[in-house]
């Protein structure tokens, strides 16, 4: 019991580490924090043989989740920046009836 606690804690440092880590890109990000969930997985379901299977597997589907989740970021960022430049302000309306026609008040 004492050692499915230590591996536990161990597993979820690393996961935590691996998501606080600056200097790595997102989809490295993803790889360190899916492979720590599914080596504990495949730890755990099958029977402590199937750690490397695990984490190989929650490195790949952390990498396809990191790059998806950039990916729709970038799609938000750029659809923001091209509501901003189709935006141009216009002048206000001239007025070109003569002075007499308009209803502001002359002082």
């Amino acid at each position: 019991m004492k050692s499915n606690l230590a591996t536990c804690a161990i597993a979820l440092a690393l996961a935590c580490a691996s998501l606080s880590a600056h200097a790595l890109g997102k989809n490295e990000k993803g790889c360190l924090a899916g492979g720590a969930i599914g080596g504990i997985g495949g730890h755990f379901i099958g029977s402590g043989n199937h750690a490397l299977l695990g984490a190989a597997a929650g490195c790949a589907v952390g990498t396809v989740v990191a790059k998806n989740k950039s990916e729709k970021q970038a799609r938000a960022r750029a659809s923001e920046r091209s509501k901003q430049a189709r935006y141009v302000p216009r002048e206000p309306r001239r007025d070109n009836r003569p002075l007499t026609e308009r209803n502001t008040p002359v002082s």
